[in-house]
């Protein structure tokens, strides 16, 4: 949708017969969502329409939300499998050392020392902390975020700067 946007859910199917839709969010905390007013649904290929929230219902593991002009099951058919964004911009802030997935894909990667390890491509999560997956020159890297590997993330550089542990990498994934 361009770099002003970020997906942050799927429409999964109508809920009831009052215009609710069921929806998949892919934050960590249902609660979150209850913080954006408007989201923006791609009807087709580069065709965005706008939708007021009017209701938020956590669902456990998914939510269940009612938007303005919305109010048959019939007007919520074609929601049905569409993606939803909200503007970057109207996305709750983060505590500090805390970012969103979006700004964390596609870092570079670099040793304190200065040396290219690749760039971030993918990142899942664990019980206990997220992993980066690195595309490095030999091989895939996997980086647990915990403070002892992810010394310093500069989102307006690019980078993500980060220590040797024993076992993440071998110096010949270096560049």
């Amino acid at each position: 949708m361009g770099a002003d946007y970020c997906l942050v859910g799927k429409v999964i199917k109508p809920h009831g017969v009052r215009g609710k839709i069921k929806i998949e969010y892919f934050g960590e905390d249902l609660n979150g969502f209850s913080s954006y007013q408007k989201i923006y649904v791609q009807i087709e290929p580069g065709q965005w329409k706008p939708y007021e929230i009017v209701k938020v219902f956590p669902q456990p593991p998914r939510l269940i939300i009612q938007l303005k002009g919305i109010e048959r099951r019939e007007e919520a058919d074609p929601l049905i499998g569409k993606d939803i964004y909200v503007k970057k911009k109207e996305m709750p802030k983060l505590g500090k050392g805390e970012y969103y997935w979006f700004e964390i894909l596609g870092l570079e990667v670099k040793t304190r020392e200065g040396r290219t390890l690749g760039k971030v491509k993918e990142i899942f999560p664990t019980g206990a902390n997220d992993v980066y997956v690195v595309k490095g020159k030999r091989r895939e890297i996997f980086l647990p975020a915990i403070e002892k590997v992810i010394e310093k993330i500069d989102l307006e550089r690019g980078v993500m700067e980060v220590t040797w542990m024993e076992g993440l990498w071998e110096k010949e994934d270096e560049i």
